[in-house]
């Protein structure tokens, strides 16, 4: 087997040229170095290996640390990715200005925009840290000149490049010759290395699936266009948990951690209110409740609309399907609208009858129970299914002045009135 030295192309027989990165000369055999004499492996025992105290820095923003599992760790390369406009950079600024604060040495290498520029959003955030930056596209130079510093960030790593390749910046074969360089530099001088990452139309990060192999983190920021709010999630995580989600409001000066999510996505009313209705859903180890909004209306055109937002429109297409099939409701002439108050992206399924009893609502025009929760998962058969952190969502109703709890369970729990629901006819029935 021969590897290009350059970019990893594997080939069965020797080449003068790489196919993958265009570059002359540069396959070696694999397993043989390029003096010609074979490497010896360095075996080590396992149980022989000490296990080195992590060195953590605190980012003094909580809802950050705790996606990180206890802050940004000495040595570890840190991969945040996101949709233009997102708030990367903010976030970058943010974390620079907090880690500089505690005496710690911060770069920032600026390769989308002007120093001018990050200088203009620093002052709009009232950031007046001591942080260090530089306007840098080429890899090479910014490693060679690199000063002392504990945290670099490179923003992006799709506009950074180095002249080893005679690939454009954003290639693949760039995007993880530099990311292996920025690895290898983490782990030599013991540094926090950050870097933000564009995404795709389909949400997977740009450039290769070794990118996210490389590093030791990868984080994802989300947030809809024209929404405030912010979710940060943990995707890969050597040092932490990877169930870990933070909530933040995008505001004049950066982002602001939402004290309370719940509160945020869910404040019900005195009065109930037809089309409304509410559930507890699980974003990592946390437990949030969520308005389930719906709207079924008589359409005046051949095919009736379908549209969901916060919620996936195939599963929206099963309950409607089982209401026709199950409970004699014709929807072929009725328009139907789903809405996830907030902004919010609800991607289990234990929302299910939430969703159903939002849209039983606006189609009797009744009023649902706004003093309850509605949990369960709803299966082809029209039977609901409780979820395994049952007690954990009651908890979360509870706490937030919920009367009553609707789901497929027999359980009590203390402060609440439990009302069994097990399929669509009950349902139904209760409204």
């Amino acid at each position: 087997m021969y590897v290009c030295s350059v970019c990893g192309y594997r080939s069965l027989k020797y080449l003068g040229r790489c196919p993958n990165c265009g570059e002359w000369n540069t396959f070696i055999e694999k397993g043989k170095r390029e003096d010609g004499r074979k490497t010896e492996l360095q075996v080590k025992r396992l149980k022989d290996l000490e296990i080195p105290d992590l060195i953590r820095t605190k980012t003094d923003m909580e809802g950050v640390d705790n996606v990180l599992g206890g802050g940004l760790v000495k040595g570890s390369v840190i991969l945040l990715a996101g949709s233009p406009g997102v708030g990367k950079s903010t976030l970058f600024l943010q974390i620079a200005d907090r880690v500089s604060r505690h005496g710690e040495k911060v770069l920032i290498v600026s390769a989308e925009e002007s120093a001018l520029q990050v200088r203009q959003r620093a002052e709009r955030m009232g950031i007046t840290g001591d942080i260090l930056v530089v306007e840098e596209e080429n890899l090479d130079e910014v490693i060679e000149g690199l000063p002392t510093v504990s945290l670099l960030l490179i923003d992006s790593i799709q506009a950074v490049y180095t002249e080893t390749l005679n690939s454009p910046a954003g290639s693949v074969s760039q995007v993880r010759f530099c990311a292996d360089r920025l690895f290898r530099l983490a782990k030599r001088k013991r540094i926090t290395v950050m870097m933000s990452g564009h995404i795709t139309k389909t949400g997977h990060v740009a450039g290769p699936k070794t990118l996210e192999h490389i590093v030791d983190v990868v984080l994802y920021m989300e947030g809809e266009r024209g929404s405030p709010l912010r979710i940060l999630r943990s995707h890969k995580n050597r040092f932490g948990p990877t169930d870990e989600v933070a909530f933040f409001q995008m505001g004049e000066r950066g982002l602001e951690a939402i004290d309370d999510p719940s509160l945020f996505f869910a404040s019900p009313g005195d009065v109930a209110k037809v089309g409304v209705s509410y559930s507890v859903i699980g974003k990592g180890s946390l437990r949030l409740a969520v308005e389930i909004q719906s709207l079924v209306h008589h359409t005046y055109y051949p095919i009736p609309m379908r549209h969901s937002v916060g919620y996936d429109l195939r599963r929206l297409a099963i309950i409607l399907a089982l209401f026709e099939k199950k409970l004699n409701l014709r929807l072929g002439k009725r328009d139907v609208y789903l809405n996830v108050s907030g902004g919010l992206r609800v991607e289990e399924p234990y929302s299910d009858m939430a969703v159903a009893m939002a849209l039983l609502s606006s189609i009797r025009n009744l009023p649902a129970d706004n003093s309850g929760a509605f949990v369960g998962e709803i299966s082809l058969s029209g039977e609901f299914r409780a979820p395994p952190d049952l007690p954990l969502r009651a908890n979360e109703v509870r706490r937030l002045g919920f009367k009553r709890l609707y789901a497929p369970t027999k359980r009590k729990f203390s402060g609440l009135e439990v009302v069994p629901i097990f399929d669509l006819k009950d349902l139904s029935e209760v409204l």
